[in-house]
């Protein structure tokens, strides 16, 4: 019975925050593809194959010649600031608020002196916010595909050709949501709990960065699991999609669930602060 309890406790804190993001990801195809398609075929590609050097081709992580056309302009939307720091403020700020959130608030304490195990509650955070996840990508690649087969592109290019690439966010998402979770079970204020994300985060895109632009650090980029997450490499179609996709969520889902696992431990161990 308290299990149910905690399930609707922990969607009920998450349901502002999903719903928000849920109408951003609904709304943000579409505005993205209508803008994109402003700017005829042409002019785009005399701009990326022209204007722009080719040495930063290693920054997009496909040629320029497969980005200047109407499924790659597409692909472009996934690695748009709006969904790359959505999905990881998503995986923050709910695995943030797994123990050290609720230490912060004080409910955790009050929790946990009914007859619950640390282990349910836990579990159950971090069961809704992969199915909080879920959900989120869902309506993500909803949105794409109803922009893509009806928007002004329709007839262009194969919607179904996006499916890996929003299932290569949901593996983000778990990835950040598993590390935050971590690193919550090990600490009793959440403001320190995100500073350690954000420093994880910019650190992830650094050496990635670094990793792809200089031949001597190239080994700096399998530091960053940023590394696996390359949507726009996963709308070609076909089996080779799908077996990169594979390859891609298997590292950051591993590595969420790592976190999950390594805080779940920690938090079953640790003594819990007194409430003030």
């Amino acid at each position: 019975m308290w299990n149910t309890a905690i399930w609707k406790k922990t969607w009920g804190d998450q349901l502002i925050l999903g719903l928000a993001f849920a109408a951003l990801w609904a709304a943000f195809p579409w505005i993205y593809i209508g803008l994109s398609a402003q700017i005829e075929m042409n002019a785009f590609q005399d701009v990326l194959l022209r204007a722009i050097p080719k040495d930063w081709q290693k920054l997009s992580g496909v040629p320029f010649a497969e980005v200047a056309t109407h499924g790659g302009r597409v692909a472009l939307a996934f690695v748009d600031p709006v969904v790359i720091l959505a999905a990881t403020v998503w995986g923050v700020t709910r695995g943030s608020d797994a123990v050290s959130g609720q230490l912060e608030r004080g409910t955790l304490e009050m929790m946990l002196a009914q007859p619950v195990s640390r282990r349910a509650v836990y579990v159950t955070q971090a069961l809704a916010s992969t199915a909080g996840a879920a959900c989120l990508c869902i309506v993500l690649y909803t949105a794409v595909y109803t922009a893509v087969a009806f928007g002004p592109w329709a007839g262009k290019v194969d919607p179904l050709l996006f499916l890996p690439a929003a299932a290569n966010v949901f593996g983000l998402m778990v990835c950040m949501g598993g590390l935050a979770a971590g690193v919550s079970a090990c600490d009793s204020y959440r403001w320190r709990t995100i500073g350690v994300l954000c420093g994880f985060y910019v650190f992830s895109l650094l050496t990635k960065l670094a990793g792809r632009l200089s031949e001597q650090l190239g080994w700096v980029g399998y530091l960053s699991v940023f590394n696996a997450y390359e949507p726009q490499r996963l709308i070609g179609g076909g089996w080779d999609a799908w077996q990169l996709l594979l390859q891609y969520d298997g590292v950051l889902i591993c590595v969420g669930v790592a976190g999950y696992i390594a805080g779940g431990l920690v938090f079953s161990r640790r003594d819990l602060p007194a409430p003030l």
